[in-house]
């Protein structure tokens, strides 16, 4: 019998796996984030309003604060539980900005050349699709430099 997981695909379970790549690489501090000792786990990375750690992460936007765990895979705004599908298009602004960035720095294929290489694991793999829609608009929307 074939076991059929119906967990949901995700678009930060890529996007994740992806800034950890990034972080390893370099490449978050080389874009400008500060890192940042953390209490807990590994260091936090904090570029603007957008503060980033292996547990989730935190993006403030006026009066309003976002935040995403990523082991329950949920969402507070002002640390009230929201819907995953509205907090996505909050936080959409900003995952767009790295990866416009990363496109602009290492060439429209380095992403593609990573899932090659990497051979990501079964939940990223699973999740590419749902991550590819949600973040290939902005490739779109600004103007290479």
């Amino acid at each position: 019998m074939t076991s059929v997981d119906l967990r949901s695909c995700c678009p930060l379970t890529v996007q994740f796996w992806l800034l950890g790549l990034d972080s390893r690489q370099g490449h978050l501090l080389l874009r400008g984030f500060q890192k940042r000792p953390a209490s807990q786990g590994s260091s936090t990375y904090v570029l603007d309003h957008l503060s980033l750690h292996s547990s989730g992460l935190c993006l403030r936007q006026e009066s309003d604060l976002l935040r995403f765990n990523r082991r329950t895979q949920s969402y507070t705004l002002n640390e009230r539980p929201i819907p995953a599908k509205f907090a996505r298009q909050f936080l959409r602004p900003a995952l767009q900005a790295h990866e416009v960035w990363t496109m602009r720095r290492f060439g429209p294929a380095y992403r593609q050349g990573q899932f090659s290489a990497q051979r990501p694991p079964r939940p990223v793999a699973r999740s590419l699709g749902s991550w590819r829609q949600y973040i290939s608009p902005a490739a779109f929307l600004l103007p290479m430099l």
